[in-house]
């Protein structure tokens, strides 16, 4: 496993593929490849189809359980990770899911796929961002 994938880019990977760029795609879709998912991405998901700012096309825990799929590895809050995430350096924003997700992505020594601009340049992670080229 080489790349923790963000709330976006998971949900863009499995409804709207044709949002992510080439080069992206290509990671995203290579046949062995397994991919870490934070814990907190679940909630993500699940707290935007309860607040009305999504829907899914089945009930929220079929929906979860399928977009895991077998490619991705569900990785959890630890005492670590929340650790790290009440110490990251320079953190460019203060969105809880945002810290939690980054430092899962450190404490497994991960790179993480992002559309999140306000991570880009985040130097104190591995991350690999993309512009996406249409809204999901």
């Amino acid at each position: 496993m080489r790349y923790l994938l963000d709330t976006s880019v998971w949900y863009r990977a499995v409804v709207g593929v044709e949002t992510i760029p080439p080069e992206t795609r290509e990671i995203l879709t290579a046949a062995n490849e397994r991919f870490g998912l934070s814990a907190i991405s679940l909630w993500e998901i699940g707290k935007k189809v309860q607040i009305g700012k999504l829907r899914l096309n089945r009930r929220v825990s079929d929906w979860l359980e399928w977009a895991v799929g077998s490619q991705i590895e569900v990785l959890a809050i630890d005492v670590k990770v929340v650790a790290d995430a009440m110490n990251l350096p320079g953190f460019p924003n203060r969105h809880p899911a945002d810290e939690l997700i980054v430092a899962t992505a450190r404490m497994h020594e991960l790179t993480l796929l992002t559309t999140d601009r306000a991570l880009r340049n985040y130097r104190h992670a591995r991350i690999k961002y993309f512009k996406p080229l249409a809204e999901a």
